[in-house]
């Protein structure tokens, strides 16, 4: 019974140590849509990465990352500050980075009490626009955001880093190299003018085809 007893408050002790601090809620705005990063957390919000994040033309379209909030614990008198979010824009057939410098990042300040020592780390009114910077390919061509919350967390009398990502939503990871990025896809299209090039070169195909077999 004693050596039951003894292992309860061991777990206790381990479980109220490893949960000091932590993420456990993270929130994107794109294209309008807000989305919450992992299903894991609170909120009707659809998951980000569930689905493509559409379709879009470079020319005339753009995909506005406008917003991102993340909220955090802090329980005995440990804290978190530092709120950042990083973000990446790659082709979706190459892979995701762990090395924070393949990354942007977005401060979002010290953060604001919320509630019971809960804190919360937020930008608005965004203009990172994910379109920038890419050409109008000759075909469909599927891209992917990745992003990671980071915030800066203060624990046994030393700092170090939290990252909520796939890998571990809550509390987050604590090295970049443990990281797997939220990821959401979208598809970047042909101009018109592209559309309409390759629709007569099949036409045209298919005139001399039909010539030919004649």
């Amino acid at each position: 019974m004693k050596k039951i007893f003894l292992l309860t408050c061991s777990l206790i002790c381990a479980v109220t140590l490893q949960a000091a601090t932590g993420i456990f809620g993270a929130y994107v705005t794109i294209g309008g849509t807000k989305y919450k990063s992992s299903g894991i957390y609170g909120g009707v919000e659809a998951t980000l990465g569930a689905t493509s994040l559409g379709s879009f033309d470079v020319d005339t379209d753009s995909l506005i990352f406008s917003q991102a909030e993340t909220l955090t614990f802090q329980n005995n008198e440990h804290s978190t500050f530092g709120f950042a979010v990083a973000y990446r824009v790659r082709l979706a057939t190459d892979s995701k980075s762990t090395d924070p410098t393949a990354y942007s990042f977005i401060s979002m300040g010290d953060g604001i009490v919320i509630s019971g020592g809960d804190e919360k780390g937020e930008f608005t009114g965004g203009t990172t626009d994910f379109l920038a910077g890419i050409t109008a390919p000759a075909t469909e061509t599927v891209y992917a955001i990745d992003i990671i919350h980071k915030v800066g967390a203060y624990e046994g009398g030393g700092n170090f880093e939290r990252l909520a990502n796939i890998n571990e939503a809550n509390p987050g990871s604590t090295a970049w190299g443990e990281t797997d990025a939220f990821t959401a896809t979208f598809t970047v299209v042909p101009e018109p003018s592209t559309y309409a090039l390759i629709a007569g070169m099949f036409g045209l195909a298919f005139v001399a085809l039909k010539r030919r077999n004649a």
